[in-house]
């Protein structure tokens, strides 16, 4: 009997360290298709970050970004998980009729910054002079709240408008919450990813301009998508959503931080992350000019939620620039003056913009 239990102890010590020593043996990965995502790789060691505790976070998340077959055990857990009941796994929602809906608790969305982060927006306004707006977007599961499993919790966006109406004083906003809500007809949001669909950002668009010109109808991009959602859980039960784009004129010409893209980015096909397709991700600046032809220029800040919204704006400006504030450097105070800018429209979902750290260079 002692022999079988230091066998067991010796195999338990094993199946703890060999797949650790494996990560420091093996050949690091940078990035994730499945997460989206870059990946810890082997931090330097420095004194300075072994005392401010850096290094062993680092550390922490390079053994858990490196692990062996990190993919598969992900892929175990979540059906081990699921036949025990579970239906929150990995920070994402399992919910109805085949939805992943990112958990975002109230406790993990940041109202201070939020608020601070809305006051940058409408100084920026106050100080352009340029009728401005802005497209709050709401979670999937605020919206979706029919499709969440008994006693899951999200963070409250209908009071997250009422700080938005109460700080943007100078900044129109649409109130996207009950527009997604009214309108269910059609799929809003993917059911395996945290993006709008076709429709959802249809809806937000006519929310922002109703008598807008766009009249073109959804063409069939890929029906083998699995998004971020997806991801957190890896799930083999989880069923591929649809993406429709919409058609664009023939004149219409991109340019992404300073070199010539597609407006649609059609290799996204055969990637993982086939939201890529929207002018091929997010860059610090996307120029788009072509789609109609009245001389007027509309900036957007945004976020990815932005990339699939703004084909239905090519019917109404001629000139779109995108700024991605994670990655832009300049200045978008400048550029509106520079460019003659005739309207901001601001672009985000809202626990996103509760975390942002960049809406400080509004100021510059």
């Amino acid at each position: 009997m002692k022999k079988f239990y230091i066998a067991f102890i010796a195999l338990f010590l094993a199946m703890i360290i060999l797949p650790s020593a494996f990560v420091f043996l093996g050949e690091d990965r940078s990035f994730s298709d499945n997460e989206n995502r870059m990946l810890q790789t082997a931090p330097e060691l420095s004194s300075a970050d072994v005392l401010s505790g850096r290094f062993q976070e680092k550390l922490t998340d390079y053994i858990s970004d490196q692990f062996p077959a990190r993919d598969v055990w992900t892929q175990l857990g979540t059906q081990i998980k699921k036949a025990a009941g579970f239906r929150d796994i990995g920070g994402a929602y399992l919910g109805s009729d085949g939805y992943y809906m990112e958990k975002i608790t109230p406790e993990s969305v940041d109202e201070r910054k939020f608020a601070l982060n809305l006051g940058l927006m409408n100084d920026f306004a106050k100080e352009c002079g340029v009728p401005t707006s802005a497209l709050l977007v709401p979670a999937t599961g605020t919206v979706m709240s029919d499709k969440l499993p008994a006693h899951a919790v999200m963070y409250d966006a209908e009071a997250m408008y009422d700080t938005a109406c109460a700080v943007l004083t100078d900044i129109s906003v649409p109130d996207l919450y009950s527009a997604l809500s009214a309108d269910k007809s059609e799929q809003l949001y993917y059911r395996t990813d945290h993006h709008w669909t076709w429709y959802g950002a249809y809806t937000a668009y006519r929310a922002y301009m109703p008598d807008g010109a766009y009249e073109g109808q959804p063409e069939l991009f890929s029906d083998s998508f699995l998004g971020t959602t997806y991801s957190k859980t890896l799930d083999p039960a989880a069923q591929c959503d649809c993406i429709y784009i919409a058609p664009v004129a023939d004149t219409v010409k991109v340019n992404a931080d300073g070199s010539d893209a597609d407006f649609y980015y059609t290799a996204a096909a055969t990637e993982k992350d086939k939201y890529k397709v929207f002018q091929g991700g997010n860059y610090g600046q996307i120029r788009i000019s072509g789609g109609c032809d009245n001389g007027k220029t509309l900036l957007i800040i945004k976020d990815s939620f932005a990339n699939s919204l703004v084909p239905f704006l090519t019917a109404d400006f001629e000139n779109i620039i995108m700024l991605d504030m994670r990655y832009y450097v300049g200045s978008a105070k400048q550029l509106v003056s520079d460019e003659g800018v005739d309207e901001i429209l601001f672009v985000s979902e809202m626990s996103s913009l509760a975390s942002d750290n960049n809406m400080v260079k509004l100021g510059f």
